[in-house]
């Protein structure tokens, strides 16, 4: 009877937390991260404030919740293309990032804020911000593993590195277009010269 009572109670919290997630995106999209109060959120999921800071425990922690799962998202959509690519592995990259480019210009009113508050502290969120990115990456990563394996990326590169290298350029050309320097095509034809820079040296 203790264990039926601990697994209802443990499925109700579930729920609830996905509840909350699920009105703090509706929320993010909708009002935008500075009028999206805690208030505001827990009105919308129809619990108490109390009950949002249970599944995070600040404003933009509940943000990366939200992001975790638009990065999954994301990933699952950047496998689907990979499976259709072919060619050169620069190319591939290429058409993987313009896809994340585009899907986050959708989302800059979730994105941007994250991006500035996580830039700032560049603590806890900050970590989980980039090990949610890697939920996407997937793909990215599996073609660079592909190119390093058969010889077409220098023997000397280390495909982590070279990862993160890119992650860091990608979000600068995204720190962009979230402050509204560039507009998408502007921030595509970065994006694809930045690529170019950051490949000339390392294929074989």
């Amino acid at each position: 009877m203790m264990d039926m009572t601990t697994n209802k109670r443990t499925l109700q919290k579930a729920a609830t937390r996905a509840a909350v997630i699920s009105a703090a995106g509706r929320v993010f999209r909708s009002k935008g991260y500075a009028a999206a109060t805690i208030a505001v959120i827990a009105e919308e999921a129809k619990v108490s404030a109390g009950t949002v800071l249970n599944a995070a425990p600040t404003k933009i922690a509940l943000l990366n919740l939200v992001m975790a799962e638009e990065f999954s998202a994301l990933g699952a959509d950047s496998d689907t293309l990979r499976a259709g690519l072919s060619g050169d592995f620069r190319t591939a990259v290429a058409a993987l990032l313009e896809l994340h480019l585009n899907r986050h210009n959708e989302t800059l009113a979730m994105m941007g804020p994250l991006l500035a508050e996580c830039w700032m502290s560049e603590g806890e969120e900050f970590e989980r911000f980039y090990a949610n990115m890697d939920r996407a990456w997937g793909p990215v990563r599996a073609v660079l593993d592909e190119a390093k394996a058969d010889g077409r990326l220098a023997a000397s590169v280390e495909v982590d590195a070279l990862v993160k290298f890119l992650q860091d350029a990608y979000l600068g050309v995204l720190r962009r277009c979230a402050s509204n320097e560039l507009s998408l095509m502007q921030a595509s034809e970065l994006l694809r010269r930045r690529l170019a820079f950051v490949f000339e040296p390392v294929c074989a």
